[in-house]
């Protein structure tokens, strides 16, 4: 505290007035007083704020400002009756540094400030925000409603063409077994144009069977509920390869499985008929004159296992790679390659079933066909439906 003899209070320029002075040290004294509540008040909203404040930096300069503005008014009451005018003076110095600095700070806040919005414009967004959210929620539960219709439906048309597909096999014998009795019994008797005609409506029948086979096939997917279970790979694969054995072995085709093939969790029956289905149709439509080789591997996809079923065959179009896969879609005459169409859109069926996704890929030359099933599928029937499923 810098003091000298040539300084005197300022209680002297008061007269010692006791009234003078007291006005003076109340008035201070409370704007002291408001100066260091100020402050106070700004640290319990910063604290207490539910939302982040971007600019605490200016409110702290602020409250610096303030304290300082009190601490001059503290003075003014001492220097009444000390001399403390040097100290008196270093304080209004940095108070007057600290207020330009707070000034400069809060110009750039002001476009900031004149953007905030009115309580009434955020009360008027809050109405608006309701409304979404009421319209959203209706949204959900038209989608809701309209998902349980869909899978109701497609449950229904499963049930169709399962009860359909089993009752048209019914006739269907009859039809075989009485043409079947004819040509044994009334062969001999019967003219060329007659043996073509049996020849053809044994033809007839056979695809027919075919078609029904493969379409309770289709509907068969799923129904009942399945059996989720791990175990290795190369048993279903396996499995299908002795099945399809005669088949393979007549069209001289080869099938090399990969050696570390994973064990994976799912409906290991339906591995089967997945396979089964890919090999038949890798050995079956194959270049004239080229035997047939088929390539199964498998390996670890982030969370899902990667399938891959390739071949040396005629290939796809690329305008073909995704309509493979619907029910009935042929892409060479009957007389061509037998077949009802069907085997892919069963395929895809099983894949989906697990959660799953299989598309090809083919450059020409040989097709591929990719499956990636999740390494811990959902339990049946509780997944939604597919974009784009098949109803069968």
């Amino acid at each position: 505290m810098l003091e000298g003899a040539s300084f005197l209070p300022h209680g002297v320029c008061f007269l010692q007035q006791k009234e003078l002075i007291l006005l003076h040290v109340i008035s201070d004294a409370l704007v002291a007083i408001a100066y260091f509540m100020i402050p106070l008040v700004l640290l319990y909203f910063m604290r207490r704020s539910r939302w982040p404040i971007s600019f605490n930096w200016a409110i702290g300069l602020f409250a610096a400002f303030i304290i300082l503005c009190g601490a001059g008014h503290v003075l003014d009451i001492l220097v009444i009756w000390k001399p403390w005018y040097w100290l008196q003076g270093a304080q209004r110095a940095l108070t007057a540094i600290v207020s330009m600095a707070t000034a400069l700070a809060i110009i750039p806040l002001v476009p900031r400030l004149l953007a905030m919005r009115s309580p009434e414009e955020l009360e008027a967004a809050n109405r608006r925000l309701r409304d979404e959210i009421k319209l959203r929620e209706g949204a959900e539960a038209d989608l809701r409603r309209s998902l349980v219709e869909l899978k109701r439906a497609v449950q229904e048309q499963e049930q169709f063409a399962y009860i359909t597909s089993h009752d048209l096999q019914a006739p269907l014998r009859n039809v075989a077994g009485f043409s079947q009795l004819l040509m044994r019994r009334h062969r001999d008797k019967l003219s060329g144009d007659a043996l073509e005609f049996l020849d053809f409506i044994d033809k007839g029948v056979r695809q027919m069977q075919g078609l029904i086979s493969d379409l309770l096939a289709l509907s068969r997917v799923g129904r009942g509920g399945s059996s989720f279970v791990r175990g290795p790979l190369e048993l279903p694969i396996q499995k299908a390869l002795d099945a399809l054995k005669p088949t393979l072995d007549a069209r001289g085709a080869a099938v090399v499985v990969s050696p570390s093939l994973p064990e994976i969790k799912a409906d290991h029956s339906l591995l089967i008929q997945l396979f089964q289905n890919l090999v038949e149709n890798a050995s079956k439509f194959q270049r004239s004159g080229v035997a047939p080789r088929i390539e199964i591997s498998a390996w670890p996809e982030s969370g899902n296992w990667h399938l891959l079923v390739k071949d040396n065959g005629i290939g796809i179009p690329k305008d073909q790679l995704e309509t493979v896969f619907a029910v009935f879609r042929r892409l060479h005459a009957a007389d061509e390659y037998e077949g009802t169409g069907i085997g892919l859109a069963i395929c895809r069926k099983i894949v989906r079933h697990h959660g799953g996704d299989i598309w090809a890929e083919s450059n020409g030359e040989g097709a591929e066909f990719h499956i990636r099933l999740p390494r811990d599928p959902v339990t049946p029937g509780s997944a939604a439906v597919p974009r784009n499923a098949e109803v069968l």
